[in-house]
């Protein structure tokens, strides 16, 4: 299986991710199942879509629970009863440890044709999955359809960068008290908290190191406590919705400067 890893991902642009960094601050006031259309709505805004449909995955039991879709009712009931087990992010959610996959990822898994047909039956072009994983193998799933064909890469980056979002926004929607967002206090440095601004401002590490004058080395050694203080995260996508989740705690000094 050949899994195309975070390198093969378009990085965005300033405008793209001054965007990005407005939808993810609206994701912020998902809170019940009423606004879900609302969560896969803000994906059209960077990539035009015709159907979206989110639900839950729960890896233990295999079994996908549908939160909202705009999909025809016939094709979503086969789909969800039968197609699903197909998908190839359901799959790399088994198959890999991967935090955000997609369909996407791994060109080596094939949808079966019996799959392939059911979605032309009912007029779907182009589609993208994406599986996030949760604690405890509580994954959230989000699938969109008849998108411009060309905007695939695009619509594929742009997903790894909010998954884990809607991951929470998810949780926010259909979990009176959902775990994952249960108040957390995790300490960070001054500078841990000054990187993760930069980050969440969508700087770069070389850019970060030119801010912050210090080495592009320095910057990843921050960042890699960072993403072990939240948990293990593995990208600097869940670092940003962990960190914007997480609730401020009193800082710990720096023994000495890392101005080298």
């Amino acid at each position: 299986m050949i899994l195309r890893g975070p390198e093969s991902f378009q990085y965005p642009t300033r405008k793209e991710f001054q965007h990005l960094a407005a939808i993810i601050d609206r994701l912020r006031s998902i809170s019940s199942r009423a606004h879900l259309p609302d969560l896969l709505a803000t994906v059209g805004q960077l990539v035009p879509h015709q159907y979206a449909g989110c639900g839950a995955y729960h890896i233990r039991t295999r079994h996908l629970d549908p939160g909202h879709t705009s999909f025809h009712s016939e094709m979503h009931h086969l789909y969800v009863t039968q197609g699903f087990v197909s998908d190839p992010a359901i799959q790399l959610l088994h198959q890999t440890s991967v935090g955000t996959v997609s369909s996407e990822d791994a060109p080596s898994l094939v949808v079966p044709r019996a799959v392939t047909g059911l979605k032309l039956d009912f007029g779907l072009k182009t589609c993208l999955s994406i599986g996030v994983r949760g604690a405890l193998g509580e994954c959230s799933y989000f699938a969109f359809s008849n998108f411009d064909l060309k905007q695939t890469a695009k619509l594929r980056t742009m997903m790894q960068i909010l998954g884990p979002h809607f991951h929470l926004a998810y949780l926010r929607a259909t979990s009176p008290e959902p775990p994952e967002i249960k108040p957390t206090r995790v300490v960070f440095t001054p500078r841990e908290e000054e990187i993760m601004r930069w980050v969440s401002e969508g700087k770069t590490n070389w850019e970060i190191s030119i801010i912050l004058k210090v080495s592009l080395n320095t910057i990843k050694f921050h960042l890699k406590n960072i993403y072990q203080k939240l948990g293990g995260v593995e990208n600097r996508w869940t670092a940003i919705a962990q960190w914007q989740n997480t609730p401020p705690a009193v800082h710990i000094p720096e023994r000495h400067s890392d101005e080298h």
